[in-house]
């Protein structure tokens, strides 16, 4: 099993025998999977006077996707804007921009009423382009954005010594509320009023009379409903999602401190997304992406590392951000799910209606998670659905 550098900072604690043992004997909702929208789909039921919650995790809080990503806030999703609109229609398009933008303010706010020490902070984003034909497309998404209402600023070039340092980018824009966090120590943090079980692997879920029962090697929990928040790992637990969601690994390195901050405080999206990185306090470099190289290999549920990638990792930062001297401290991999038309998938599963889902988040989990979260706990609470869920719900196929 590889750690993430944020794992490695935030030592990795399982629960305690003691804590393993379920509370009830039967609860109101059971959610598997302890990553950001298992906890927070669990925090917002609480919220909303769910009392009966419980998260269920094979491994530990943020063993996934969660606590092995970038920790970067970004507000959109992985195409330009102009890609959106011409994918989605306007509406649609404006819909989920605006929607990124407040599981934004949804984190921040969590963060303060929480008191989670995360090193966030609202830093906001470049996005670099490579290529004449990204380039083009940025300038236009910014026009677009602009047009929306959105803010945002196109930059033919970078200016300071960062620009300096990111010569050979044909420019790009920044997005100003964007910003970045220390993912594993934010869904520890808000997981901390949650029941959560660690280690208690569902191997199978079966109805019963006003039930579903959950079932592995360490017993049988009952629950009334079940959230199932595993995103690239639903297939292996419900057949269903087998032509739905495809798990894709992602590979990241992050280098021992050097000297002095050379990339300032903004974090980095290049190449379509396909290329990603900054500098969090502490001076370490984050470095990931460059699965557009390996596509045939980067798939499929291992932990494990590929010596190709992680050494064009290291090459990036010597060649596209000018850094020489530097040090490996920790390499990881981490599997995302992906879906046939890079839309999350929410909603009850055709066969069984007790049982929910919110998988599927190609990479974005920290871009819609916690608005996917509250939107759904609502649901089930307050039998109200949303424009955003209605979006992404199972229904579109």
């Amino acid at each position: 099993m590889t750690l993430s550098h944020w794992q490695k900072m935030s030592p990795v604690r399982k629960s305690t025998p003691d804590s393993n043992s379920p509370r009830y004997e039967s609860y109101d909702i059971v959610v598997i999977g302890a990553g950001l929208v298992g906890i927070a789909t669990a925090y917002y039921l609480g919220q909303l006077g769910c009392d009966r919650v419980l998260v269920l995790e094979k491994e530990f809080i943020g063993y996934g996707a969660s606590g092995r990503n970038a920790g970067f806030l970004l507000s959109g999703m992985a195409e330009p804007y102009s890609r959106l609109l011409v994918g989605m229609g306007n509406d649609s398009a404006r819909e989920i921009f605006s929607s990124t933008i407040e599981n934004h303010d949804l984190i921040a706010r969590a963060v303060s009423d929480n008191n989670i020490d995360c090193g966030y902070e609202r830093s906001g984003s470049y996005h670099l382009a490579t290529s004449e034909v990204e380039r083009g497309e940025l300038e236009e998404s910014v026009d677009l954005l602009k047009r929306d209402g959105f803010d945002a600023e196109y930059l033919p070039t970078l200016d300071g010594p960062v620009g300096s340092r990111l010569k050979d980018y044909l420019g790009g824009f920044f997005s100003p509320g964007d910003g970045r966090i220390d993912p594993f120590a934010f869904v520890k943090g808000l997981a901390s009023n949650i029941e959560v079980i660690e280690g208690f692997d569902v191997q199978q879920m079966k109805k019963t009379n006003a039930a579903v029962e959950l079932i592995g090697e360490k017993g049988k929990i009952r629950s009334v409903m079940v959230v199932l928040a595993i995103n690239g790992y639903a297939p292996l637990l419900e057949n269903y999602f087998e032509n739905l969601v495809f798990p894709v690994r992602g590979q990241m390195l992050a280098t021992s401190p050097i000297e002095e901050n050379l990339l300032g405080d903004s974090i980095y999206y290049a190449n379509f997304g396909y290329d990603y990185f900054s500098q969090p306090p502490g001076n370490t470099i984050l470095m990931g992406g460059l699965r557009n190289r390996f596509i045939q290999h980067e798939i499929g549920y291992d932990d494990s590392l590929n010596p190709d990638l992680q050494s064009s990792l290291e090459d990036y930062i010597r060649d596209n951000l000018g850094i020489d001297a530097f040090k490996v401290d920790s390499r990881w991999s981490g599997v995302m799910g992906n879906t046939i038309d890079g839309l999350p998938l929410v909603g009850a599963l055709p066969r069984n209606n007790a049982v929910l889902a919110a998988v599927g988040f190609n990479s974005h989990g920290f871009g819609l998670g916690m608005v996917i979260a509250r939107d759904l706990a609502t649901a089930i609470m307050k039998n109200e659905t949303s424009d955003i869920l209605k979006r992404f719900s199972l229904k579109r196929f």
